[in-house]
């Protein structure tokens, strides 16, 4: 029996966060891993790097330089010599067919803005993650401290059993059953010292920091209404969703890849212009346009044509699925967050205050022998058990507004402190 407080202060100086005055920054913990996050610095630099490819693909290709040697015979040098040999140089420009370097530009500026809505996900979706870490943690250290009190209150009600049983008025069997549930209690203690453990690894992980980086305790995250309505936030997904907007800009750019296919019908042109050295004689001047001719269009135009117009299609479908899936999501998330918050009013204002009130009599009661052991510990589970139902629907209406927020894009958890924009 002496054996278990040192079992028990051994828990808690292995438990993350024990003595620790810090309190842990929701608003500091989101900044820090947008910062740090090498996924959200892979999207950063991937989007940067998209916009440098907008200019290129509006540009003429490249001119060709070109130097010519026409000589009359191999044993001798026959320039100056002869009027049809000479030294030549020339230049040549390909010029697209008119339209085809506006497309190309305009589906680089779509990939770019892609890039972006890209971005903007990957920032929405760590954030998501943190808020949901964040709201976890939260549970684990609060519940440690509910089972530290449900293990404070099992003490008292074995103490009161040893005095009743020291009397004879009690039963050895109350001692027991109240030794069990002690037991009980520092198992979940290790459970529950797990589990926090595992989420600060998570945390750390976002952060790109080692497993082991400590972390302070997270602050009281606050109960507030989730007070838009299903048909705001269903807007604000179409409206705002980066998601959506990505696969939007992708049926754009399919779109303008038709064009484009279309516009290979038409040839491009060629100009080329040179000058030939003769020596004595009088230079020699060339222009020269060329035209290419599309003449197996049925076997590369027309099939280039035929698979993006498939594309396009399926780009539709994709973003029509993507809209139909976010709907499906923020209703899911929506009604998850509404049960969550009746819950939340329910325990808090009648469920738990019914349940200290049960109780507190069944201790007085138990103590003057008007209320047996089973009672007392059945009304102490049911009071932690309630408590700590509260915790986890608090923290489940976080969960949820955060995948909300991932969604609509709207900012709905501003702060620790509850408060918003």
């Amino acid at each position: 029996m002496r054996k278990i407080p040192f079992l028990f202060l051994a828990v808690l100086l292995t438990f993350p966060g024990f003595g620790q005055e810090e309190k842990l920054s929701l608003d500091h913990l989101v900044s820090l891993a947008l910062e740090r996050n090498p996924k959200v610095q892979s999207a950063l630099k991937l989007s940067q790097a998209q916009k440098f490819h907008i200019a290129p693909e509006g540009t003429l290709p490249d001119p060709v330089v070109g130097f010519s040697l026409k000589n009359i015979g191999l044993d001798r040098f026959s320039v100056g010599e002869e009027m049809m040999s000479g030294v030549g140089i020339s230049f040549s420009q390909t010029i697209p067919f008119p339209g085809k370097l506006r497309l190309k530009a305009d589906m680089a500026r779509k990939r770019a803005l892609q890039s972006e809505q890209t971005l903007r996900a990957t920032k929405l979706s760590l954030t998501r993650e943190i808020k949901e870490l964040y709201s976890k943690l939260f549970y684990y250290d609060r519940s440690t401290e509910l089972i530290l009190k449900k293990k404070s209150l099992l003490e008292d009600a074995l103490r009161i059993g040893e005095t009743r049983y020291s009397v004879g008025q009690g039963i050895q069997a109350d001692i027991f059953k109240a030794q069990v549930e002690i037991s009980s209690a520092e198992e979940m203690l290790l459970t529950m010292s797990q589990m926090a453990k595992v989420t600060r690894a998570n945390i750390n992980y976002l952060l790109d920091f080692p497993p082991e980086n400590p972390l302070g305790a997270p602050q009281e995250i606050p109960f507030y209404e989730l007070d838009l309505d299903l048909s705001q936030l269903e807007k604000a997904t179409r409206e705002n969703s980066p998601l959506l907007k990505e696969k939007e800009l992708m049926v754009e750019e399919e779109s303008l890849g038709v064009e484009m296919a279309q516009k290979e019908f038409y040839p491009n042109f060629m100009v080329q212009a040179g000058k030939e050295f003769k020596g004595p004689f009088k230079d020699m001047y060339e222009v020269m346009v060329g035209i290419e001719i599309p003449l197996f269009y049925r076997r590369k135009q027309a099939n280039l044509l035929e698979e993006a117009r498939l594309e396009l299609s399926s780009a539709k479908s994709h973003y029509q699925a993507m809209k139909n899936e976010a709907a499906n999501m923020v209703n899911e998330d929506f009604l998850m967050g509404k049960t969550a918050e009746s819950l939340i009013s329910l325990y808090r204002e009648k469920i738990i205050p019914q349940a200290n009130l049960s109780l507190e009599s069944s201790l007085a009661n138990y103590k003057v022998g008007r209320a047996d052991f089973l009672s007392l510990l059945s009304d102490i589970n049911a009071l932690i058990s309630f408590e700590m139902e509260y915790l986890k629907n608090l923290s489940g209406l976080w969960t949820a507004v955060a995948k909300i927020e991932e969604l609509t894009g709207l900012e709905l958890i501003k702060d620790s402190r509850g408060k918003r924009p």
